[in-house]
């Protein structure tokens, strides 16, 4: 983010609020349309520490009740290869503290135009493995939240965990890109032409049934 007068403020915020690195982008750009949060995951150094997830959620959204519209950082601890019914949990529960601290500090107005999205570039093995826990997988889930979604529901195309149904016979089927549901708020959201989209922020991506997130 060096040199970048939109970024490098922020991240140097960011980083020295992390303690070890959280990384984060968002800072002061500014977009059209409405507000998108884009919640990943957060360094496992800040989290051993206790509350640098909150810390970072803060930080995000006293940038999006400013001039920021698009806010990204990452929360780490899904890797759970091992002991994966004692392990999760504390994610899980990072990720909620992380959504109740974005809807709380934005206040009613900005949380009703903003829509937060926790995703990953891959899923888990369907099965567990010898050591209680789950590989990388394919197919996998992203979670959806905040006041603009038409929430209580669930997008899906369930393909089943049958043995025939699987991918390869090891993971859940992928039957849709994730990228596609970012694609359509950010048509919603801000306004982007889907052509665009398709060709420019996701090249080669087709986007597909519009799933109506926004409500």
């Amino acid at each position: 983010m060096e040199g970048d007068p939109l970024f490098e403020a922020a991240f140097g915020q960011a980083v020295a609020l992390s303690g070890d690195g959280v990384q984060m982008s968002g800072g002061e750009a500014v977009a059209s349309g409405e507000m998108i949060v884009n919640a990943m995951s957060e360094s496992a150094g800040a989290a051993a520490k206790g509350g640098g997830h909150l810390q970072i959620a803060e930080f995000a959204a006293s940038k999006l009740t400013g001039p920021a519209r698009i806010a990204a950082f990452s929360l780490n601890g899904w890797d759970t290869h091992a002991n994966q019914s004692r392990t999760l949990a504390q994610p899980l529960n990072r990720l909620a503290e992380v959504i109740l601290s974005l809807q709380g500090n934005l206040g009613e107005d900005v949380w009703g135009k903003t829509a937060v999205v926790a995703m990953t570039g891959f899923g888990r093995t369907a099965r567990l493995n010898g050591n209680g826990g789950s590989d990388h997988g394919t197919g996998g889930l992203m979670v959806l939240s905040g006041g603009a979604l038409r929430g209580g529901r669930v997008w899906s195309d369930w393909p089943g965990l049958s043995e025939t149904a699987l991918y390869e016979r090891r993971d859940l089927m992928p039957t849709r890109d994730v990228r596609a549901f970012s694609g359509w708020l950010m048509r919603d959201l801000f306004g982007l032409e889907k052509g665009l989209i398709e060709s420019t922020v996701f090249p080669g991506l087709e986007l597909g049934a519009d799933p109506r997130l926004i409500g």
